[in-house]
């Protein structure tokens, strides 16, 4: 019998993890899987405004950057009138690559908690291999899934995912955590490829959560922002990694990551699934946006519900 794929991981990616805080594990996901996650992706869009928590980021970034009064876009998650308005005041620019003069515009679309209304994305986040993997790049047992997000950035999608640590957006006490990326489509240079800033995880500090499109912190943040990495990339080294269906990137909760805007003209769509210690509790984090739905009741130091966040052993 073959041993699990969490135990048939290379000493060197384990070593890759441990020291830069992200991998990237070649032609992990067969066919079949690939067909389950894009029946998911599929779903996921059709039902899109639906989601509490479904945005689309090009257009709220549109509005936030003119003086248009924010539209509802149906979900619950933001207080976009807010934002803009916070984000008029910050004077910071908004972070876009740029494309070819005659490159259609496309949507940067992101949605939470799919795995609750997609049976496939739910068979392969709670069963199987994926939860092996963070578990044997992490060390831990037993483990929880945390959550997924959805993200689209169609072809012409020039908005950036500025860096960021994932950590800052969670309301956990503790950090021991890793995301799963997983890419649709090829993933090239200029495509919105995942840039990490290797050895982060180590710089022992959670900086305030930002609101993608700019580094501009949420609203009523309390911690130390992220430095200028847009500005300063080799100064940080910077690592852009491409990537094909089947592939999977996994980074730390803490390791520094971002995106690039999509010049191309095909869409780049990619699932994260988030894996996290059992043990690790709830914390209220400042700046961080609540999730429509994860339990609102919950104060520091309770236990993470298991119907919310499933116990994977």
């Amino acid at each position: 019998m073959n041993a699990p794929l969490g135990e048939r991981l290379s000493q060197e990616q384990r070593d890759m993890f441990e020291h830069d805080g992200f991998v990237a594990l070649r032609g992990v996901l067969k066919r079949p899987h690939l067909e389950r996650l894009r029946e998911a992706k599929d779903l996921a869009l059709k039902t899109f405004a639906a989601s509490p928590n479904s945005y689309d980021v090009t257009h709220a970034a549109d509005q936030f950057w003119t003086e248009a009064p924010p539209s509802d876009q149906g979900s619950v998650q933001y207080d976009l009138g807010g934002l803009a308005k916070a984000v008029r005041a910050s004077g910071l620019r908004r972070l876009m690559d740029h494309g070819a003069p005659d490159l259609s515009r496309g949507r940067f679309l992101v949605d939470t908690g799919v795995w609750r209304r997609a049976p496939a994305l739910a068979e392969l986040a709670l069963k199987g291999f994926l939860p092996r993997i963070a578990a044997g790049l992490l060390s831990v047992h037993p483990l929880r899934f945390y959550d997924d997000q959805l993200f689209v950035k169609e072809g012409g999608a020039l908005d950036r995912a500025a860096f960021h640590q994932d950590i800052s957006y969670f309301h956990l006490e503790g950090t021991r955590g890793c995301v799963l990326w997983i890419p649709l489509e090829p993933v090239r240079r200029g495509g919105g490829a995942m840039g990490y800033v290797p050895g982060s995880h180590k710089w022992g500090k959670v900086f305030n959560p930002n609101i993608f499109m700019s580094q501009m912190p949420f609203p009523g943040s309390a911690g130390e922002n992220l430095p200028d990495i847009e500005g300063h990339e080799a100064e940080y080294d910077v690592r852009y990694l491409e990537a094909d269906p089947g592939d999977v990137l996994v980074h730390h909760f803490l390791t520094v990551h971002g995106s690039e805007g999509n010049t191309g003209s095909s869409a780049r769509s990619a699932f994260s699934m988030r894996y996290i210690d059992a043990d690790l509790r709830y914390k209220h984090r400042p700046g961080a946006p609540l999730q429509p739905l994860h339990l609102q009741t919950s104060i520091d130091g309770d236990k993470l519900d298991d119907r919310v966040h499933p116990l994977l052993g």
